[in-house]
Formats: structure tokens, C-alpha cells, sequence
């Protein structure tokens, strides 16, 4: 409910029931029954039984005082405005969140409030001259008042926790692009950030990235408070303290699920820009196809095929180069043939637990040899060609399966 509902319903207002010139007869007493209301808030709840010169002592006193004395006034003129005393009861469910106290406190006044004016209004009922059928319309009007300050402190509560939780999101993003932009800001403005958020700066930690696509699951990520989140950034970026601690890895994994993500390596605090850049480029990787992207994707899992594709012009130049005897053929039998190679110089170069990885008879796989041996001549022979070849067909594998 916003506030400009309540101008809605002000033509409704109970208090329009009640025969305006009673207000008149109350004035006299007003300050007798605001003594008596905020009595039985302070023995009630210890909490506002302070000293009534204290800060909180004369919100108290104000707050019961104008919502005693606007009810009244709402009886001599009930189409006038509540939004000045609205307004005000906001401030206080503001106030209650900067005192660090919940709203239980100040809306179990509100209804002690409410039944202690009724309760006065009962005992004088026959000096006021207030009838009984009066006494019940005023019952009415006065939980109806109490209900709507009880909504406008609720709403100035959220808001005022919104407007911190905001702030908060804020700092702890710019905490986020202090540990990962390159040049790195100096260790004492991090920890001056770190000490303002109440965070305890780590030893080791790894860059999040998590890609904002649609393809990703809704909503925030539930993660643990210590994890420092940045969506400023086209992907958002994340900083995970102490990754490879008991159970860190379980919970950034349930936190992620249905996401497509990549978390860099493990480094110290001074070099998560590296981390970053790592995360960066597996993320690049599994969107691609390059990488599984059925789970969270962790650089250390990853470490050769980052390194074989950290340079791709230079990672395409090796393979056109050593593949170019599979160059000339049609794609079906190049690709047969690129893969009997692989598995050949990963197997030792038997011909037998080639077939058996490839599911294939053996005759088969000596022929394909044979083809090969023509195509590839001595670069067989040559060790160090031998592993120039297994790389070119590894990244050559990896880029098929993301082609496909």
C-alpha cells in the first residue's frame, strides 16, 4: 500500500461518523490521556522506558501526542489530509531501522495506544456526554487511525531497509572493482573499503564471473554474506574468499546451479584481476562450446585448454600448420583420421588399445595408421613433432565439439 491510497480512502474515514462537535469537549483532556497512553508503553516495553529528554524518549512522546491529537481533529474535519501525520509515522519505522530494533516494539505500542485511548473514553464516557452507540463508532475510528499508522511505520521501515540494503549492494561493488580492475587499487584503500563493510579481508580468493544471459536461471544468486557481489559489470563479477576451504566449493556450486559461470584460480588477494582474467576466458570458452557449461566452470579443471586458446590466432596458426596433411581430404575422413591420431599418440602407439578406445576392430585402425603414416611421414618419428600433433589435434577436437 502506498501513501497515496490512504487520500483514497480518506472519504471513508470512520471518523466522519462521529459527531464532530465531541472534538471540541476532548481538547480539554488530550494531554491527560497522552500521559496515560505513554505510561503504559514505557511499563510495557522496557525498551522505551528511557528518560523522556532522550532522543527516543521524545519520539514518544511526539508520536503518541500527534496521533492523539490528529484523531481529533480528523473528528472535527474528516475530509482534511492525513498525509503530514502519515508522513511523520513513516519517519519512525525509519528511525526504529537506524536504532538497529524491528518493528515489534513500535506497532505494539501503536495497539497499547489504541486501547488506552478507548479505555479513557470509556470511564468518561458519561462526563464527555458520549453515547453508547458514539462509543462504538469512535471504537471503529480509532483502531481504523491506529491501522493506518501501523501501515505508514511499516512502510518507512522497508524503505529506509531498502535504501540501506541498496547502499550495502553499492559498497560492496565498488569494494568488488577495487580487488579486480587492473592496476590494482593500494592494499590500504582495500582494507579501508573492507573495514567500512565489516569484511575480513582473506587470504586467497577467486574471481566469479557469471554470465547475464537467457539461458541463466532468474533472480540474485543465494550467496554466503562473505561473498562480494558487483553487477555493474555486462556479466556479474564476484569475489569468493577462501574458495578451496571445507564446503566452499559445495555451496558456490548450489548457489550457481542452472547458471552459466567460471571461477578463476586461487590467488592471493593482490592478484585477482589474474583470476578475473582467467574466469573471463573460460566463461568466453564454455559459451562457445568449448567447455562444459553444465556446471559451474573451474579454470584449475581447465588449465590446457586455457592455455591452448589464450592465444588463438597463434593456436590456429600450430594447427593449420601440423594438420595440413588432413587439409586435401573430405571432411568425414579427416576427421576419422584426426581422431585415430590422437588416440594413437595418447595410447602409446598400440594398435589394439586404439581399437578398443574407439570401438572400432583393430584391422580398421592399422589401415587408418597406414593412411596416416603416408599423410604424416617422418613427423611420426620425431618427438617433438609427435607433441606439436597431439596438441593441434586436442584443440582441434575441442573446437569440432563446439561446432557441432
Amino acid at each position: 500500500m502506498t501513501f497515496g491510497s490512504y487520500q483514497t480512502r480518506g472519504a471513508g474515514h470512520p471518523a466522519r461518523h462521529i459527531p464532530p462537535e465531541l472534538a471540541s469537549r476532548m481538547r480539554p483532556h488530550l494531554s491527560t490521556g497522552t500521559e496515560l497512553v505513554v505510561k503504559e508503553i514505557r511499563r510495557l516495553f522496557p525498551e522505551f522506558d528511557v528518560p523522556p529528554d532522550s532522543d527516543l524518549g521524545r519520539r514518544l512522546t511526539q508520536g503518541v501526542t500527534l496521533a492523539v491529537e490528529r484523531f481529533w481533529d480528523l473528528v472535527a474535519a474528516p475530509e482534511s489530509t492525513r498525509e503530514p501525520l502519515l508522513a511523520r509515522f513513516r519517519d519512525l519505522g525509519r528511525d526504529e531501522l537506524r536504532d538497529g530494533r524491528n518493528l515489534d516494539a513500535l506497532q505494539s505500542a501503536l495497539r497499547v495506544g489504541s486501547r488506552m485511548s478507548f479505555r479513557f473514553l470509556t470511564d468518561h464516557r458519561e462526563t464527555l456526554g458520549i453515547s453508547p452507540d458514539t462509543l462504538f463508532r469512535i471504537a471503529d475510528a480509532i483502531f481504523f487511525h491506529m491501522d493506518e499508522l501501523a501501515v505508514a511505520s511499516t512502510e518507512g521501515y522497508a524503505e529506509a531497509r531498502a535504501q540501506r540494503s541498496e547502499e550495502l549492494d553499492r559498497q560492496r561493488g565498488r569494494l568488488v572493482r577495487l580487488l579486480l580492475n587492473e592496476p590494482s587499487a593500494p592494499p590500504e584503500t582495500i582494507a579501508h573499503h573492507a573495514r567500512m563493510l565489516g569484511w575480513q579481508l582473506p587470504q586467497t580468493a577467486a574471481a566469479v564471473v557469471v554470465a547475464d544471459g537467457e539461458n541463466s536461471e532468474p533472480g540474485a544468486p543465494a550467496l554466503p554474506p562473505d561473498v562480494l557481489t558487483d553487477v555493474t559489470w555486462l556479466d556479474a563479477h564476484l569475489v569468493m574468499p577462501d574458495p578451496d576451504g571445507p564446503g566452499r566449493r559445495r555451496v558456490l556450486d548450489a548457489a550457481l546451479a542452472g547458471r552459466i559461470a567460471a571461477i578463476g584460480p586461487t590467488v592471493p588477494l593482490s592478484r585477482l584481476p589474474l583470476s578475473l582474467r582467467y574466469a573471463q576466458k573460460a566463461l568466453e570458452l564454455g559459451q562457445r562450446g568449448v567447455l562444459d557449461t553444465s556446471g559451474l566452470i573451474r579454470c584449475s579443471d581447465h588449465l590446457v585448454a586455457l592455455a591452448l586458446f589464450a592465444d588463438r590466432d597463434l593456436l590456429d596458426l600450430l594447427c593449420r600448420t601440423r594438420l595440413a596433411p588432413l587439409a586435401a581430404l573430405p571432411q568425414g575422413q579427416a576427421d576419422r583420421l584426426a581422431e585415430t591420431l590422437l588416440a594413437w599418440l595418447r595410447h602409446a602407439h598400440n594398435a589394439n588399445r586404439v581399437a578398443e578406445h574407439l570401438y572400432v576392430h583393430p584391422q580398421t585402425v592399422r589401415y587408418r595408421l597406414r593412411r596416416i603414416r603416408e599423410l604424416f611421414g617422418p613427423d611420426l618419428d620425431d618427438a617433438e613433432r609427435r607433441f606439436e600433433l597431439e596438441i593441434a589435434l586436442y584443440a582441434h577436437t575441442l573446437t569440432r565439439s563446439a561446432d557441432s
